[in-house]
């Protein structure tokens, strides 16, 4: 987590807000905003579906399963289990709903500061190449997105997410002498409603899950194979 995150959140209604939510990210002019349809999933660095694999493995082989099921550390990742599963079958079927944000800052790669839980999710999905993001960065690089769609405004950023008026968006920003502008942002839509379980219910289902099945391995095929979660909610 960066000193941005702790930043104020802003929270707007698409066509009823009286101050542009997108005007205070660019800082005056200091950062500029750009929207990109297919950005290449390489250039963009993440953690991987892999690594998630690889420690829930490891602390449950060191630890025993009970204890990695309790140990409160562990929730957050725990949850990131049962979310990568059916994010990858929601994927699958009606593709990457919302854009991605993603940050430049001069490195050869781009940042994520939205979207890297789908990132890992295309890992089993090879066949997508390209993903839709809002690149965020300093001024300072202007040129070499100038080919791209430069956002100045909400009317503009509503368009691209192709939302409706009524939307709930929640938005955060950086500041002048941040190397870019804006920090992240969420919206509600319908159509990812039914795959968004609370984090509780997760961490719920995720422990009678593997209290149920405790030799379960955990790799890329696990998370390929859709688990019917609505059987380990209140086991």
């Amino acid at each position: 987590m960066n000193e941005y995150w702790r930043n104020p959140q802003i929270n707007v209604i698409q066509d009823t807000y009286i101050d542009d939510p997108i005007v205070p990210s660019l800082h005056q002019g200091t950062h500029c905003l750009f929207y990109d349809p297919a950005v290449s999933v390489e250039s963009i660095a993440h953690q991987t579906l892999e690594e998630l694999c690889t420690w829930a493995n490891e602390n449950i082989e060191e630890y025993g399963l009970e204890s990695f099921l309790s140990t409160e550390r562990n929730l957050y990742d725990m949850a990131n289990l049962v979310k990568f599963n059916m994010w990858i079958k929601d994927i699958r079927t009606q593709g990457i709903v919302k854009p991605m944000l993603l940050t430049y800052t001069g490195k050869k790669k781009y940042s994520t500061n939205t979207g890297e839980s789908r990132l890992r999710c295309l890992e089993v999905i090879p066949h997508v190449k390209t993903v839709s993001a809002f690149i965020t960065t300093h001024n300072q690089y202007h040129d070499q997105f100038s080919h791209l769609y430069k956002i100045t405004n909400a009317e503009q950023f509503f368009k691209v997410c192709n939302t409706k008026t009524g939307t709930e968006y929640q938005f955060k920003y950086t500041d002048k002498h941040a190397p870019y502008g804006l920090e992240w942002f969420e919206y509600s839509s319908d159509k990812t409603r039914n795959c968004m379980l609370p984090d509780d219910q997760c961490i719920q289902s995720i422990q009678n899950y593997l209290r149920e099945h405790p030799s379960v391995v955990f790799s890329p095929d696990w998370f390929s194979t859709a688990v019917d979660w609505n059987l380990y909610k209140n086991c």
